[in-house]
Order: structure tokens, then C-alpha cells, then sequence
């Protein structure tokens, strides 16, 4: 009896081992990981062979030491890898791995733990084949458009509400940032005239499909395009967004065919192609818990900003003094409530949503009270968001942390922008301390909206905010380099500047003609060369339709 037990066990448990190695074997791409960097011809002494001029420039400009995360994986663990028939899908610096995608049926991905060099072998998902290139889309033309006579349009409120007019008034609208945009495709793009001058000025300086290999991201869903937009779009006077004369790079990583590891992995491989090119944000509209396999799934315990993959490289990129921007994510009205990964991770900025009137989306997701860091970070419209319609110049409508996110990265990239000499987390912690839940922040909120323009008056006392018709004694100190001049709501056609010295010496002087509603709503006014003007006592005089304020000034 007892023989034939045994005998009934080991059947039993050869048949577990098949299907068990049947189940591995559904998947035909591998996640190898390498135990070390060992005999790595790269050097960390030679940044230049493996980072662009840009990369080297972020972490020399923020005192960011080369290091062996920075080393691309060794190229020799990679050849016994190959020789094996498999080939590969992407590489990871910062994880130390390969993803890569077994083709022959006798290859089994599992006999690579023979190696001494590898430490690990699982299965990530499944190849995908490239698609093939479809022809740009017709456009709908109209004969008349409908605009608004407010500047961004449509997208005023969500501009409004972190007060980003006040920077673009500047002249901060992202010039000279560079920004990846990570997501599940950007279909319709190239005929859609909200990014007519994205093509036309060259703001795309790249596109990669991470998820099947090819260079073309205008494809596979529309979700990209609708995250864009609230950055990129520029049809004034209809919706402009946070950083319209921002660089971009495109970077497809989602796979809209299923729901497996290797979109993280995917991501992974795209910010560290993003660090590699020097980006200095990264906007990410995409989060994961709940996979197509259950055993891939996430729980709360391992919502801990250290486990996933995209945790661990977003936080990592972090270290790399990039801005990652990722949405909070929409189970707020859901079973799960929380926030999903990468914006667990301790050090990226986790975006949730509001409504046009700054309450709470139902759908953003929650942070975890028993955390000791903050989730969400902070708080910007997403709920009814404003985006630019498909082939027609018209705007259109969708719901979701995906479009709070680009808006708050959109507008990071302008703030940062105005403040090069700081660092990510700097920037970070200064739109946390001027949310409008800076002092009592929760799991709903983080640190609620932030208030850009209280924030760039943080970090430089360069501005005079003036009220029509009220005389002003405003006194001015410690700003070297810049004086800015606010005031709303303008109703004179012409405005007389002045600025004298304590002898009487006119300085400058200047006229300025009001020729559009958009111009007298928020009147910016700068005073040029102003860092070479000696250090003392100037006297600053605004005269509109005969009303005169005089501001006395101290540099």
C-alpha cells in the first residue's frame, strides 16, 4: 500500500512539474537578472561611451556621482545569453537584467540559471510584432473655429488653478526642458492641429516603441495623445498647455493587448533611455496592480515605494536629479482605493485629481495612512480634463489622474525653467510647501494644489504686484538679477513706466500700448538689464490714464 502511494506521488508530482513548466512556457519573454557588473569594459571614469553630453551636464550641474548603476550590463553575460538562440528585448543599467524573448520550442529560458553570473530567471509576457505603419489621417477642416477670448481658452481653468499664467507671462513655457512622455501610444497625433507647431518647430527630438521594438509611437491608442496635449497643445485663444515650447521625447511602453510585467519592465527600459539622453522630467500616465495573471499581482504590503520594478527605476531616476511626474492613478471609487505603482516610489511627484472647483475627483486614487511618506503629492484638474480633439482644431474632454499628471509636468518643466539651479527634490518640496494642504496634508489631497506663482515669489523677490488705481510704497530687497511687474485686470489703453534714481537721473522709461483683453487681464511688465543697475534706492513711477503709483525701491 504503502508502495503504491509513493509510487501515486511521484506521478502526481511529475504531472504538478509539467504543467507547472507548461505554464512557464505560455510566456515567451524572460526576465534575467545578473548578480553583478563584474569585468565591465565600460568605466565609470568614461561616462561619455554610454550617457550623452546632457546626462553628464544634469548630474555634474546637481553633484551626482557616476556609478555602477550608471554601467550598461555587461556585454560577455549577454553573449552565452544569445548563443543560446534567444534574443533580446531591452536591457536595464539599473536593475542589472535582460529582458528576452525565447522563439525555438526546445529553448528553455529556465537552463539559463545554470550560468554562475545569473541570479534570477522569470516570465515577464509576450512579444508583440510590429504593426505596420498606417497612413496620416485626414484632417475635419472647418471654415470657422470656436475660440474663447481668454488666452488659453478652453484650458483656463486648469492653467489658472496652479497659477501657471503668471510664469508663462514670463516668457517660462518650458523652452529649452526636455520632457519624455511615457504611455500606450499616441495615435492620431501627426493630424491633429493642437500639435501642428510641436512638428512644425521640431519639439519632437525622438520616438521608440518599447513594446515591439520599431521607432513609431503614432499608434495603438489614442491615450498619449490626450496626455500630450495638456502639455504640448498650442492653439491660443482655444487650449494651450503647461509647457508648449518644451522638447519632447515619445516613448510607447504600455501594451494595450494585455496586462503583464513586462510594461514595467518596458518602463524601465524607457526611463533609463530618457536618462541616458539628459531629460530633465518625465511625465508617466500609467499605473499598475491588477495583472491579466494573478500571480503577477500587486498587494498593499508591496505598495512600499521599494518592490516593483518601475518603483525601484523610478526611484533610481530620481537619483539621477530627473523630475519623474506619474499619475496617483483612478481607484478611488473602486475596490482597491489606493495608489498604484511607480507612485508609490518615495521620490517621484504623484499627481491626483481635482475638479474644475479643487474638490477631490471620486476616482483619484487614496495614499496609505500607515505610510510615512505622502501619496499623492499634490492635486491638479483631471476630472472633465481639457484636451485636444482628434483631426479637428477643437478640444474635447477626459477623466483621469493620466491628465492631471501631464498638466502638473507640464507646468514642473516651465517652474524649473525659471529655477535651473535647483535640484528635483528642491522643486518638488517647493510646490509641497505652497499646496493649498501644505499644513494639514492627507491621503486624498498629499499637499493639495500647488500655487506656482507663490512658489516662484518663494525662491525670488523680484516681484512688485500692483492694483490699479491704489498708490503703492513697496519696498524691495536682495533681488540682484530680475524685477517683475504684475498688475491685473488692466482697463487704461497705455501704460508710462519710469524708473528714476535718489538725484532724479532717468533710468529708464517706456510706453506700453494695451492691444488685447488677454494683455490687460494679467499686465506683466519686466525692467530690462535690471542686474546692472548699481545696488541703492530707485524710484519706480506707473502711470495709467493719468493715475500715478510710485514705488519706492531698495536693491
Amino acid at each position: 500500500m504503502n508502495i503504491c502511494i509513493k509510487v501515486l506521488f511521484i506521478i502526481l508530482s511529475l504531472f504538478l512539474f509539467q504543467s507547472k513548466t507548461e505554464a512557464q512556457r505560455k510566456y515567451d519573454v524572460y526576465w534575467v537578472s545578473f548578480k553583478d557588473k563584474k569585468n565591465n569594459p565600460y568605466s565609470i571614469f568614461h561616462p561619455q561611451e554610454y550617457l550623452s553630453a546632457r546626462a553628464i551636464e544634469r548630474r555634474n550641474r546637481f553633484g551626482i556621482s557616476i556609478d555602477e548603476s550608471d554601467l550598461p550590463v555587461n556585454p560577455q553575460y549577454l553573449e552565452p545569453i544569445l548563443v543560446k538562440g534567444f534574443k533580446i528585448h531591452s536591457t536595464s543599467r539599473w536593475l542589472n537584467g535582460v529582458a528576452i524573448i525565447t522563439e525555438a520550442a526546445s529553448t528553455n529560458p529556465m537552463d539559463l540559471k545554470s550560468f554562475e553570473f545569473i541570479k534570477d530567471v522569470f516570465p515577464i509576457g509576450f512579444k508583440r510584432a510590429v504593426q505596420a505603419v498606417k497612413e496620416k489621417g485626414q484632417r475635419d477642416y472647418q471654415t470657422t473655429y470656436k475660440t474663447k477670448t481668454n488666452y488659453y481658452g478652453m484650458g483656463k481653468n486648469q492653467i489658472n488653478m496652479l497659477k501657471g499664467e503668471y510664469l508663462h507671462k514670463m516668457g517660462y513655457e518650458g523652452q529649452d526642458m526636455h520632457i519624455a512622455i511615457m504611455d500606450g501610444g499616441f495615435e492620431g497625433m501627426p493630424e491633429t492641429p493642437g500639435f501642428d507647431s510641436l512638428f512644425v518647430k521640431g519639439q519632437i527630438l525622438g520616438t521608440h516603441d518599447f513594446v515591439e521594438g520599431d521607432d513609431y509611437v503614432f499608434e495603438s491608442s489614442s491615450h498619449g495623445r490626450n496626455v500630450a496635449s495638456c502639455m504640448v497643445a498650442n492653439m491660443p485663444f482655444l487650449l494651450v498647455g503647461t509647457a508648449p515650447e518644451a522638447k519632447y521625447y515619445l516613448f510607447k511602453t504600455e501594451d494595450v493587448k494585455g496586462e503583464y510585467w513586462i510594461e514595467e519592465y518596458n518602463w524601465v527600459a524607457a526611463i533609463e533611455r530618457a536618462d541616458q539622453l539628459g531629460v530633465d522630467v518625465v511625465n508617466s500616465s500609467l499605473g499598475y496592480y491588477d495583472f491579466d495573471d494573478n500571480e503577477m499581482d500587486y498587494g498593499y504590503v508591496d505598495i512600499n515605494g521599494k518592490t516593483s520594478a518601475m518603483t525601484r527605476a523610478a526611484n533610481l531616476a530620481a537619483q539621477k536629479g530627473i523630475l519623474v511626474v506619474t499619475s496617483a492613478g483612478n481607484e478611488g471609487n473602486g475596490k482597491w482605493k489606493h495608489i498604484t505603482v511607480p507612485g508609490d516610489a518615495d521620490n517621484v511627484l504623484t499627481v491626483g485629481a481635482v475638479d474644475r472647483d479643487g474638490y477631490h475627483a471620486r476616482f483619484s486614487s487614496y495614499g496609505f495612512e500607515d505610510r510615512s511618506i505622502i501619496k499623492p503629492n499634490v492635486m491638479a484638474r483631471g476630472a472633465i480634463a481639457v484636451v485636444a480633439a482628434k483631426k479637428r482644431y477643437d478640444t474635447s474632454y477626459s477623466n483621469g489622474t493620466s491628465f492631471s499628471a501631464p498638466i502638473m509636468a507640464g507646468m514642473v518643466s516651465s517652474f524649473w525653467q525659471a529655477f535651473p539651479e535647483y535640484n528635483n527634490m528642491e522643486i518638488i518640496h517647493t510646490l509641497e510647501n505652497n499646496g493649498h494642504y501644505k499644513d494639514t496634508p492627507d491621503t486624498m489631497y498629499g499637499y493639495g494644489i500647488p500655487d506656482f506663482w507663490a512658489a516662484y515669489k518663494s525662491l525670488r523677490k523680484s516681484v512688485v504686484e500692483l492694483q490699479p488705481k491704489q498708490p503703492y510704497y513697496y519696498h524691495l530687497t536682495n533681488e540682484k538679477t530680475h524685477l517683475d511687474i504684475f498688475m491685473p485686470k488692466v482697463t487704461a489703453y497705455k501704460a508710462l513706466i519710469a524708473l528714476h534714481n535718489t538725484t532724479g537721473k532717468l533710468l529708464y522709461q517706456d510706453e506700453v500700448l494695451f492691444k488685447t483683453k488677454s494683455e490687460k487681464l494679467l499686465w506683466y511688465q519686466t525692467i530690462p538689464n535690471w542686474e546692472t543697475v548699481p545696488e541703492g534706492v530707485y524710484f519706480l513711477t506707473i502711470e495709467l490714464d493719468g493715475f500715478v503709483q510710485r514705488i519706492l525701491i531698495t536693491k
